[in-house]
């Protein structure tokens, strides 16, 4: 039934079939947990378990933190087992009790908000060693030639079924679901995530033509001081850091900014992010013809200023100034605009990740890399979490004619963080190039 202990000899024809495998296994994926990890509807659930705009904003920042701090360590793991897909398959598995546990958290009364945030904080975990196994085992099949084309339709793929899954449950949830109605959404898309095993052990173990199966390197130590020697790769994965830092806290922002501040029915909001996700998807169908037409350096530069024009958008959206249709639209433009930014951005920070990384270190260079770019994704959602919820931050204050809420100097901080982390692209080798390294150059 499964071919992922099968070693076969790499061919274009035998590639192309493991793209289409590991593409549907992405949508499986994206489609599962999409009610689980995506900022409108977890809030929304958490909301509903009695938790307040601080928890709230937590629960989006655990997939991304369990990523970047756990990141190198659980590449052990998956060099130990030493088989990706099995290594994905044992997780998805785990990943499985843990959806169901959070589904069945209103059934545990008080105690349900604690069951929903451990629950999501072991999933996290397992989705911690996904990663470690994923990006290792597109490197057995895909040629630097077709890369940046891959990554684009493998993120368009997952984003299209995500969007559209995500604008049903807007339809069928209305401006105020009960919490039963969205345990059912949610036992839905895990029947979709179960899938994902189906797909994953259809891809083989590739070997070279004419050679050897490539064997992950075991030594974690001699693995963790080769990246860190990969002077390209660690000045990359810092600034990554500092660009998701100062940028990723963006969109839980803004649903929480709706739900509280402009007070915009479930639906609504569930709408918003399905537009935010149509965003992300029209982005990964245009960034490999943008990074093609463009390069990664102009890409890179374009990202920064779209950024922060889109966060300083955000800041002016306030209630008063149109009507509340055409306010709840404006933002849902807004942050189509940064989504499709945030596409462009992931696919180049992927490619340029896999074109540093080294040749038999795959699992530690794309785990040490990775461990940077989550841990800034998720720092962003929690120091944010932190932040407002510290009452630091001036509920209201009045900016001319208008009256700005806590929220919206939070996209103002955005702006300026964002701005200032345009200063460290000195580090990026596609932009700034120094000395000589291993490159796998962009195609």
């Amino acid at each position: 039934m499964f071919n992922f202990l099968k070693q076969v000899e790499w061919s274009p024809p035998r590639a192309r079939v493991a793209e289409r495998d590991t593409i549907l296994s992405s949508c499986c994926t994206a489609m599962g947990d999409v009610p689980f990890t995506d900022a409108a509807v977890i809030i929304l659930y958490a909301g509903m378990l009695g938790a307040g705009d601080s928890f709230s904003m937590i629960t989006t920042s655990l997939l991304s933190m369990a990523i970047g701090f756990l990141g190198i360590p659980v590449s052990w793991l998956t060099m130990k087992i030493g088989n990706c897909q099995k290594t994905i398959m044992i997780v998805t598995s785990l990943a499985l009790i843990m959806f169901a546990f959070i589904v069945m958290a209103p059934f545990f009364g008080h105690w349900g908000l604690y069951v929903l945030i451990i629950s999501l904080m072991l999933y996290a975990v397992t989705h911690a060693v996904y990663v470690s196994a994923w990006f290792p085992l597109l490197d057995t099949f895909i040629r630097d030639e077709r890369r940046n084309a891959y990554l684009g339709k493998m993120r368009f793929s997952w984003q299209l079924t995500s969007a559209v899954l995500l604008f049903a449950i807007g339809l069928i949830i209305g401006k105020n679901p009960p919490i039963s109605m969205i345990q059912g959404v949610m036992l839905f898309s895990v029947a979709f995530f179960a899938c994902k095993i189906y797909f994953i052990g259809h891809v083989p173990c590739f070997i070279i033509p004419g050679g050897k199966e490539k064997k992950m390197e075991y030594d974690y130590r001699k693995g963790l001081r080769t990246a860190l020697e990969n002077k390209p790769l660690t000045g990359y994965s810092a600034y990554l850091f500092i660009l998701n830092l100062a940028a990723y806290g963006t969109i839980p922002l803004a649903s929480l900014y709706l739900k509280k501040a402009l007070q915009a029915p479930d639906n609504v909001i569930v709408f918003v992010s399905s537009v935010t996700l149509a965003g992300m998807l029209t982005g990964s169908l245009f960034a490999g013809l943008i990074i093609k037409r463009w390069g990664i350096r102009k890409t890179f530069l374009f990202v920064h200023v779209f950024y922060a024009i889109t966060n300083l958008a955000l800041f002016f959206m306030s209630r008063g100034i149109m009507p509340d249709l055409l306010l709840y639209g404006s933002i849902a433009g807004i942050l189509f605009v940064y989504s499709f930014v945030f596409a462009c951005a992931n696919i180049s920070s992927s490619s340029e990740m896999m074109a540093l990384a080294t040749p038999g270190n795959k699992v530690m260079a794309m785990a040490f890399c990775n461990a940077f770019y989550y841990s800034g994704c998720g720092l962003s959602r929690f120091l944010s979490s932190l932040l407002i919820g510290s009452g630091m931050l001036a509920p209201f204050w009045n900016l001319g004619g208008l009256a700005i809420t806590h929220y919206q100097t939070m996209f103002l901080l955005y702006t300026i963080c964002v701005a200032f982390a345009a200063s460290l692209l000195v580090v990026v080798p596609a932009i700034f190039p120094k000395g000589e390294y291993i490159y796998a150059i962009h195609n």
